[in-house]
């Protein structure tokens, strides 16, 4: 699920002709989304839009002038955001507002994020942008609250265009209307940051002789073999696994793992078979064999006693402590988890992101890319919005080369230089970016999530430019000179540079179930299933003995059954297929 960011996790509008941003994710599914979604296999990256897709502006001498010669006077709008270290007063927000004349005023979100979307839209008094998930774009929607983006964009949208080329149509619900816009990936293969789901502390390795640690049953020896050695760390006691149920991180933390674990492509709370048959994913043997992990953790005090009631937060304030030993714990969980150990000097207690499998026999398929991004920054323009065509200037921005290099390598001469035709991080960005988590906000260079990392519109790591240099300065070379001496070592044990080593070759999809709009038959059966999966998974972990596990499992997926499964899973196959068919057609299988 991607999660989120799901996290995540992870990670609704109206289905799209063939759209992967405009369709929806499911409410459970949040951001999740997996982090390993780098990006697509477009040939051209700045290629222009072809006539299929409404031309390019820039042909059009009006059009043209009103994109290169944008109204630059002050103006200032409100975004919605859950992330209170968000701020404006930064370099690349002053940047910024000095080539568009835009501001943005954060309207930050307390608490549950979603909740807050729903009030928000009941009263009708929500911000100009809003950064949305798919589930409520399509919410927002129906409800009048938002407006459609063809025109702007047609307008005041050239490099928009430019840049999603002949993914442009994907923008597109199936009425035509452009409800939303996020990122159009364009590189051709998974980010050299992208890292497994699965995380073991280094010293959990180091004591254990740096073994091979590919299955669930040789992770559990060495989690039970170190608490046993250790049962305290700090003067605290030793966790040998963490997960975190309350709120919607639950479908990151209950599903997710078993759909890597099973070497799965992500589809959310769903499997899709090789006859596109959808199944409910809790629901499958490997969800049991998951659970009874989880079951035997916790029967030999190894689980998180607080798992159940544990958020996202949470869980990240218990691994930035140290004595957390391993967990599902996808980068977009993470978070600055890791920033924070070393900070406190504790670099043996960061975490090897490695995969894990039920078996040594899994053939692991689930790193895979799209050509679109998504999750929950689809910026929406609200009705609210008095000056809709400016915000529109302000994105197209964004897309423009000039606003890829200055969102994603920051200001020149400050936080990079350019060396022989090529741009180059600075030392000090180097420097503060690996000792100070919060610098990223500093700079302005982290922002309301919209590409993969939760940065501006991001073209995807390993994307070229019209100069020929890259759109983003995360390269191998960088991933692996901001690694710290211990994490060089324990990759080499491995014989990794790495994190994205351990990963399987990439393969191309062209989207995820968890993006598609659920049909409206389907909610009140969602909404059922969610409860009783929620109320089975204490009991079954907790379970005393096998017997009690065997009889909460079936328990379990009897109420599951009763609340409407198979209609459910059968109306999500026919969903599935659509989207197929619709995308085929359109892309020609591109």
């Amino acid at each position: 699920m991607r999660g989120c960011h799901m996290k995540a996790k992870t990670v609704k509008r109206t289905l799209a002709l063939l759209s992967i941003t405009c369709m929806t994710a499911l409410v459970f599914t949040a951001c999740s989304s997996s982090n390993n979604n780098g990006g697509n296999t477009t040939d051209n990256a700045n290629k222009p839009a072809t006539s299929n897709n409404g031309g390019n502006a820039a042909a059009n001498g009006e059009e043209n002038k009103a994109a290169t010669t944008p109204d630059l006077s002050p103006i200032t709008f409100s975004i919605s955001t859950s992330d209170n270290k968000l701020n404006w007063d930064n370099p690349v927000s002053q940047k910024l507002t000095e080539k568009t004349g835009a501001t943005l005023k954060y309207d930050l979100i307390v608490g549950d994020e979603k909740q807050k979307w729903d009030i928000w839209l009941a009263g009708g008094d929500y911000p100009d942008i809003m950064p949305l998930d798919p589930e409520h774009v399509k919410k927002y929607k129906d409800a009048g609250a938002i407006i459609p983006l063809n025109d702007l964009i047609d307008q005041y949208g050239p490099h928009i265009k430019e840049k999603y080329g002949d993914y442009y149509n994907l923008l597109k619900s199936d009425d035509g209307s452009i409800d939303s816009i996020s990122s159009v990936l364009l590189n051709k293969e998974a980010s050299p940051d992208a890292v497994p789901n699965f995380v073991v502390q280094y010293d959990v390795l180091k004591e254990a002789g740096y073994p091979t640690i590919k299955t669930l049953d040789q992770l559990y020896d060495v989690i039970a073999a170190y608490v046993k050695n250790h049962p305290k760390i700090d003067g605290k006691e030793t966790i040998g696994y963490t997960a975190a149920m309350a709120d919607w991180i639950m479908d990151a933390e209950f599903n997710n793992p078993i759909t890597f674990a099973a070497g799965q492509i992500d589809h959310g709370n769903f499997r899709i078979g090789g006859d596109g048959k959808v199944t409910y994913n809790p629901l499958t043997d490997d969800a049991k064999t998951y659970d009874q992990f989880l079951n035997k953790l916790y029967a030999n005090g190894l689980l998180d006693k607080e798992t159940f009631s544990l958020n996202m937060d949470g869980m990240r304030a218990k691994m930035a402590q140290g004595r957390v030993l391993a967990a599902f714990a996808p980068g977009w969980i993470m978070g600055d988890t890791e920033k924070s150990l070393r900070a406190a000097s504790k670099p043996e207690r960061a975490y090897a992101h490695i995969p894990i499998y039920f078996n040594e026999n899994v053939v692991d398929h689930n790193n895979t890319i799209t050509p679109i991004g998504t999750g929950t920054g689809q910026w929406v323009i609200t009705k609210n919005a008095k000056n809709p065509e400016r915000i529109m200037q302000f994105i197209d921005y964004l897309f423009s080369d000039e606003g890829q290099v200055l969102t994603h390598w920051g200001v020149e001469d400050k936080d990079y230089s350019v060396v022989d035709g090529k741009r180059v991080e600075n030392p000090d960005k180097i420097k503060n970016m690996a000792s100070d988590p919060d610098y990223m906000y500093k700079t302005g260079l982290k922002s309301v999530s919209s590409g993969p990392a939760g940065e501006w519109f991001s073209l995807g790591n390993g994307t070229k430019l019209a100069d020929g240099d890259y759109a983003t300065p995360t390269t191998k070379d960088s991933v692996i000179r901001d690694y710290d001496d211990m994490t060089k070592e324990v990759l080499a044990k491995y014989g990794k540079t790495v994190w994205a080593d351990f990963l399987p070759p990439v393969e191309k999809v062209p989207g995820y179930l968890w993006q598609l709009t659920p049909p409206d038959s389907t909610k009140v059966q969602q909404q059922k299933i969610s409860a009783d999966w929620r109320k089975g998974i204490p009991k079954l972990i907790m379970s005393k003995n096998a017997d009690e596990f065997e009889q909460n499992w079936n328990a379990m997926k009897d109420n599951i059954s009763k609340d409407g499964l198979a209609d459910y899973e059968a109306a999500f196959t026919t969903l599935w297929g659509d989207f197929v068919s619709k995308y085929e057609a359109q892309l020609g299988g591109n």
